[in-house]
Formats: C-alpha cells, sequence, structure tokens
C-alpha cells in the first residue's frame, strides 16, 4: 500500500483532466472550500451541508480513487434503490464516460450495484430494503443522505466493517433534526467553519444567518465592521477546527458559497418553508415544534417542588425492559425520579412500598421476567404493546381480564413530547438529576415518511438513533396515567412511607437507591472568533 502522505487526489484529478458526468473540469475557484475534503483520508468523516454544495462530484470521485490506490473495498449508500439507481445511473455512469482512467479501472464487473476497481469493489446499495444490509465485508462505508436513511439498516451496514483493519465511515447529508443522523456525528467532530477574512477590517470571521446579510442592501455584511464582505472574500477562505477531535467535520451552507448571493439566500428565507431554509439552504438542522424533545423544552418542567404521589393520589410506574430495566416513577403532578437495575428485585421494593401503585411494563422486551413480575403482582402489573395505529384512535386500548394495554408507539410518543413541550409533565429535581433522563429522549426525532416510488407524504414515524429506554418507560408510565392517574380502577389500601411529603428527594436519588450516577457532561459553547 502506498504512504497516505504521499497520496493526492488532486494530483490524480490534474495529471488525468478530470471531468463532471457532464464534462466540464472540475471547478475549484468557487469551491475552494471543497479542496481540503477532497483530499481529507480521515477515517471518520461528517459533512454537514447544505444543498447543491457538489459533494456528491466530490465522493463519486473520492471513493473510486481510494478504493483503487489505498487498495479498500467500499460500500456506498443512499436512502432507496431508486436513489441509488439515480445515483449510479445519473452521476457515476456518466462519470466513467467522461473519463478514460475510470473507464480503465472499471472494465470489469461495471454494474448499477457494483463496480470492480481493480482488484476491489464498490457496492452501491439502498436502505430501505429487506436485503439492503448485504453479507460481505468492508473497509470503507460512505453514507450518503444519512439522514433520509433506515437508521437500523446503517447500523447493520456499519458491522461489515468489524473484520477491516481500516474501519473507515464517511458521513454526508443536509441535517434534520438536531441529535439525529449528520448531526449527531457532527457534533462528536472537530466541526470546521469556513473562515473568511473582512477586506475592509482584516477580521476573521464565519458567515452565519442572519448576522452575516444586511437584508436591506442585499449584500453579505462583516459583523465586526458593517462593510460588504465580498465573493473573493468568501472564495479564499480557509477551513478552521473549532476543536480537537478524531472525527474531521466540517459545516457547509450556501453561505460560503460564491456562486450563491445574498439576495438569493434571501428569497429562500422569503419563499421557502423554516425548514427547507435550515436544512437545504443553512445546513442546520431544524427543531420545530414536536419533531424533537430538546434540552430547552426538556428542562422548562424542572420543579423543586415535591411532587411525589401522596396516599391521594396513585404511584404509576413505566417500565422498558431488555439488557437491563430502565423505569420512570410519578403522579398526576410528573415525574419524581427515574432509575435502572439489573433484575425486578427493585421492582419488587417499590411494588410492595407503595400499595396502590400500578406498573406498565413494556410486552416486547423481556418475555418471561416481566409475565413473573405480573403474577407476583395480580392486578397492578400491565403488560403494554407499542405497536401502529390499528384502531384510527388515541386511546389505549385495555383489555382488563389479560392486563393487558396496546397503544400506538407514535401518536403516544407525541403526546409525551408535546406534553413536555408545553410544561405540562414536571420534573422533580435539578438538571444533573435529568441530564441523562434526557439523553434518551435526544436519541428520538419524528420524520416525515414518504411513499418510497411516489414521494406522497404519508405521515410521521418516530425512528431512534440510540438507547431510548427512559423515554419508552416514560411513554408506558402516560399510558398508565390515561387510566389511573386519578383514582380510576381498582383502589387498593395500604400506607407509605417509603417517601415521607416532608423529605425532598435528594438530588443523586440516593432514596431510591444507592448507586449514584456518573454524568458525562457536554463541552461548553465558545465563542464565534475561536481559532484552531
Amino acid at each position: 500500500m502506498n504512504d497516505l502522505k504521499e497520496l493526492s487526489i488532486y494530483d490524480w484529478i490534474v495529471d488525468n483532466d478530470i471531468r463532471t458526468e457532464v464534462g466540464l473540469p472540475l471547478d475549484f475557484r468557487d469551491h475552494r472550500f471543497m479542496f481540503d475534503i477532497y483530499n481529507d483520508l480521515t477515517p471518520i468523516q461528517a459533512l454537514m451541508k447544505a444543498a447543491q454544495i457538489t459533494a456528491s462530484t466530490c465522493f463519486s470521485l473520492k471513493v473510486p480513487w481510494v478504493v483503487k490506490n489505498i487498495g479498500m473495498d467500499a460500500i456506498y449508500t443512499l436512502p432507496t434503490e431508486t436513489d441509488r439507481n439515480s445515483f449510479v445511473g445519473g452521476k457515476i455512469n456518466r462519470m466513467i464516460a467522461q473519463n478514460p482512467v475510470l473507464q480503465k479501472w472499471t472494465k470489469d464487473k461495471d454494474s448499477v450495484e457494483q463496480k470492480q476497481i481493480g482488484e476491489n469493489l464498490i457496492h452501491y446499495r439502498g436502505t430501505w430494503t429487506s436485503k439492503a444490509a448485504i453479507m460481505v465485508p468492508s473497509d470503507l462505508n460512505v453514507y450518503d443522505e444519512i439522514d433520509a436513511s433506515k437508521q437500523s439498516v446503517i447500523e447493520q451496514y456499519a458491522t461489515r466493517l468489524q473484520h477491516s483493519k481500516y474501519r473507515w465511515e464517511w458521513y454526508l447529508s443536509h441535517p434534520s433534526a438536531e441529535g439525529f443522523g449528520i448531526h449527531k456525528v457532527y457534533e462528536k467532530s472537530d466541526q470546521k467553519h469556513w473562515f473568511i477574512e473582512c477586506s475592509h477590517c482584516g477580521k476573521w470571521q464565519y458567515l452565519d444567518w442572519p448576522a452575516s446579510i444586511d437584508l436591506e442592501r442585499q449584500i453579505y455584511q462583516c459583523k465586526s465592521c458593517g462593510d460588504e464582505i465580498y465573493d473573493k472574500d468568501r472564495r479564499n477562505g480557509r477551513w478552521v477546527r473549532k476543536y480537537d477531535r478524531e472525527i474531521s467535520g466540517y459545516w457547509i451552507p450556501l453561505l460560503i458559497c460564491p456562486w450563491v448571493s445574498a439576495k438569493e439566500i434571501i428569497g429562500y428565507y422569503n419563499e421557502k418553508s423554516e425548514e427547507y431554509f435550515y436544512n437545504k439552504v443553512l445546513g442546520l438542522p431544524f427543531t420545530g415544534k414536536g419533531n424533537k424533545l430538546t434540552k430547552n423544552h426538556l428542562l422548562k418542567n424542572l420543579t423543586s417542588e415535591i411532587i411525589t404521589p401522596t396516599d391521594k393520589d396513585r404511584m404509576i410506574i413505566g417500565v422498558d425492559t431488555g439488557l437491563k430495566i430502565d423505569y420512570v416513577m410519578g403522579g398526576v403532578k410528573g415525574l419524581s425520579f427515574h432509575g435502572e437495575c439489573e433484575d425486578y428485585t427493585e421492582l419488587d421494593k417499590h411494588m410492595k412500598e407503595w400499595p396502590k401503585a400500578i406498573a406498565i411494563v413494556d410486552g416486547g422486551g423481556d418475555l418471561i421476567g416481566s409475565r413473573k413480575f405480573q403474577r407476583r403482582w395480580p392486578g397492578r402489573v400491565f403488560i403494554c404493546y407499542l405497536t401502529g395505529n390499528k384502531t384510527g384512535t388515541d386511546e389505549p386500548n385495555w383489555n382488563e381480564d389479560e392486563k393487558q394495554v396496546t397503544v400506538d408507539r407514535n401518536k403516544y410518543i407525541q403526546i409525551v413530547v408535546d406534553e413536555f413541550i408545553d410544561g405540562d409533565i414536571l420534573l422533580q429535581g435539578t438538571e444533573d438529576d435529568w441530564y441523562e433522563y434526557w439523553l434518551d429522549w435526544n436519541n428520538l426525532t419524528r420524520i416525515k415518511v414518504v411513499d418510497e416510488t411516489t414521494g406522497e407524504f404519508k405521515g410521521h414515524k418516530w425512528i431512534r438513533s440510540g438507547r431510548d429506554h427512559k423515554a419508552l418507560a416514560t411513554v408506558f408510565w402516560k399510558v398508565g396515567m390515561t387510566k389511573f392517574g386519578k383514582g380510576e380502577g381498582k383502589i387498593f389500601t395500604g400506607e407509605s412511607d417509603m417517601f415521607p411529603t416532608s423529605a425532598p428527594i435528594l438530588a443523586n436519588n440516593t432514596i431510591l437507591h444507592e448507586a449514584t450516577r456518573k454524568l458525562v457532561l457536554p463541552e461548553k459553547d465558545q465563542d464565534n472568533d475561536w481559532r484552531s
């Protein structure tokens, strides 16, 4: 294998007069911000970008070049097979036809699904079919438009790297929501911004909305002196990283593209939806109300008031099962605390100490332990199944005889998120008490569902990009609240002294269990004038 330091895709482009799919020379004059990206061989990369910034051209060339010169097998994913066919047929094949060197490289095994580059292969695949995650090894995975891809299949593709000595993963997409897809990876990266120098005052800065655009003059403006930022200033910038991290990340808004005027940006702002403007013009995640439970939304529900149920109210326990048991407990005012445990001993303790407590337990996780738990507490444990909407109603379907309940997963996640956003579910304690809880919610994002063939909007769906157990435990708690939260259902007798109303709940929940939680707090934001 050649020394990576000696490899230069730029030299290869110049030496072979590489052309685009329409036969034009590659333009680095207006695309100087792409130069470093072409040459970046960092194993893990993230391009959080606006639409139409020529990223697809870059990776159409960069991936075959890496496969040929380093000797890798690669998997290149797009959301659907239709996307894959359009990309390979309309981009890759036409690029090969314009460049003799690529024709020479791909003379064998050249199809829509697979290209042989020398002794190695590139597999082009979609993510929304049952056979998408092919069982072939890979050294490099490229996830194009990852936010529109099926996340569970992306995870399957990642397993194809397990036996590789490289294990490279490159992510590129315009973002959708905070903490999801490309934004989630970019947040872990060095977060490079394109800095430009003002011709008037010499101030180095990156462009953002709306500070870098004068809406009245319809020009780009310096955030320091207010004078005009010229196209040559935007063209001759440099990438500056915010953090010293191993993942190489680039934020590419249309603001840095010299061919896009300030007037055009303003036009997009006035004519397009807010979601379109943020995602495809600014290259930033957009969190409309109800699409994400943000940290700010959650924390506004914090209260120092003691809201643990008393004898007059019932304690509801929401339980999500799996490798561990995650649960939340609370009453009519909101949640008192959350916890996790290895088995049901801790839950048995709570059921004993709270004789009126009702537990709503996940029906799709631990099939054996949850049923034994239900038998130990007859009449007080309901098994909950999260399904698609089969009844056309938001109401849970209760089966009193079987002590089961069925509820629409997407609708009830939405109900809980909306109530948090509206401040209707109080959280007893401090930010530190609920930070790990929020991390589970941060892995849930509501996306649009469209028909793969027609593109017709079919509705919304909540998908996860990591563990979501405490979030689902809250959904089970909310289901229980609809029936038992205000004294409905069978009333059980008994007193509880586990949480006397005069005693505050300690910040680390030591009243609940002795183990303390280790918190990993996010890095603080830095000023905008940071440098590498």
